[in-house]
């Protein structure tokens, strides 16, 4: 449901109005998330979670695209702060009506705040389907693809690894709360660098996290991995969408349909990993590893070739 949202509210951004996706992303938000605290069986589940991904996906294209000419790396620093933030969220609520209201509550305050938000870009029609743009865009889309697939395969499974390696319900917790702190981090610090090289360095990274957890012989040592997975999301996202936002016009169309990529990414990430890890856990770290230095060298060569 994220995949096809944020490619259609993403379009539909640049054609009635950035603001608008972004006020009924936030209210249609908010109105699901509570509505899981009605979950009662494995169909609700479906239904709420779907309905979920459809709100959520309005809401990434639009705003990514309100962000430009403003500092992308406070926005997307801010993005992960809220990350950091809502990985420990649920560890001090503990109850699953506070966490789910909580969040509700987060979603409407969002929907307040983007009355203040100013639009001046016009707007934009955009083919039922922007073919041209996604391939405008491959250079961005596929390694980012690659990549994200490697990580979602690992993250699938990654807690139960940290339970082989030591780690108890809390240092689970604060490792995942690491990763977005430290990309809150260095979105600021990087901000200013280019994209391809900002794109490259963090595929680069992701590859030698992911060989690091390998190679890791307790789970003190992942806490050097998740500050380099940090700096791997960072130099990537900022990366992708300062290019997409700098090179199209139709920038929500473009920037929604690098979140339908993560969406994508969250589905065939998972299938494979669920595969690869019956050879064993760290066979499928190295896998991952493996197939984040292929979308290294694709994205390489993609480079040459568009400057011969």
């Amino acid at each position: 449901m994220l995949f096809f949202s944020s490619l259609i509210f993403g379009r539909l951004g640049d054609m009635y109005g950035r603001k608008k996706m972004i006020m009924w992303g936030f209210l249609v938000s908010g109105v699901i998330l509570f509505l899981h605290n009605f979950i009662h069986n494995i169909e609700s589940i479906f239904l709420f979670r779907g309905l979920a991904g459809l709100g959520i996906g309005m809401i990434p294209g639009s705003i990514v695209a309100l962000a430009w000419g403003n500092s992308l790396g406070w926005f997307s620093g801010f993005g992960s702060l809220g990350y950091t933030l809502g990985n420990f969220l649920p560890g001090i609520l503990k109850n699953n009506f506070l966490i789910f209201t909580t969040a509700a509550l987060f979603c409407f305050a969002g929907f307040f705040l983007s009355f203040f938000v100013r639009e001046t870009g016009k707007k934009i029609n955009v083919p039922s389907f922007p073919y041209h743009i996604i391939r405008k865009n491959l250079g961005i889309y596929i390694p980012f693809f690659i990549r994200h697939s490697a990580a979602q395969a690992i993250w699938a499974i990654f807690p139960i690894y940290l339970t082989q390696l030591g780690a108890n319900k809390f240092d689970i917790s604060l490792l995942y709360a690491i990763n977005p702190f430290a990309q809150f981090i260095f979105m600021i610090l990087l901000e200013k660098q280019d994209p391809e090289r900002l794109i490259l360095t963090g595929i680069i990274c992701s590859a030698l996290t992911f060989l690091g957890y390998g190679v890791a012989p307790n789970w003190h040592v992942i806490i050097i991995f998740q500050v380099l997975l940090g700096l791997s999301w960072a130099t990537l996202y900022l990366g992708s969408i300062k290019y997409l936002l700098k090179n199209n016009l139709e920038q929500a169309t473009a920037s929604g349909f690098l979140n339908s990529v993560i969406g994508l990414s969250g589905i065939t990430g998972p299938l494979l990993g669920g595969i690869i890890a019956l050879l064993g856990i760290r066979v499928l770290l190295f896998a991952s590893a493996l197939l984040s230095f292929l979308a290294f060298f694709i994205k390489r060569r993609m480079i040459e070739n568009s400057n011969p």
